[in-house]
């Protein structure tokens, strides 16, 4: 069986909202969601569209001048990227205190990669986004 790029990040996000909503590990919400994200990130390059990251980079451009993009990305992927790499055994230990709040965050930006690709959410995706207005009224004013 072949699955497509697509299918698989859609896959992968599906299962990272459905830990999500159970209240699952927050760990491996992040994984998935980011591999996710990863990869309708680069899809989205291919068809010559913005991902996520790209707009997040932008807007630390107006809000701050424009920093490194090694800044960063350290501040929007850091904990990520601490979560499937053992490369500085200084960061052996990762404080996961935040863990809902980075997996909340990993899975919008999947879920905007994936809707500027298809120009549509599934149904788990619109219910993670219920989810949200319901839970986190906070994170929809202006």
């Amino acid at each position: 069986m072949k699955l497509h790029k697509k299918e698989i990040a859609k896959r992968q996000m599906e299962t990272a909202i459905d830990l999500f909503l159970k209240g699952g590990d927050y760990l491996s919400v992040v994984t998935l969601a980011g591999a996710s994200e990863e990869i309708l990130g680069k899809l989205l390059g291919r068809h010559s569209k913005k991902n996520m990251v790209e707009c997040l980079k932008e807007l630390d451009k107006r809000l701050s001048g424009g920093r490194e993009f090694k800044v960063v990305n350290l501040e929007i992927n850091g904990f990520r990227n601490s979560l499937k790499h053992a490369n500085d055994e200084a960061e052996d230990e990762i404080d996961v205190a935040e863990g809902q709040e980075h997996a909340i965050a990993i899975i919008a930006r999947s879920l905007y990669n994936y809707y500027s690709l298809e120009g549509k959410l599934s149904d788990k995706m619109e219910q993670f986004l219920q989810w949200l207005r319901d839970n986190r009224p906070d994170l929809f004013k202006p």
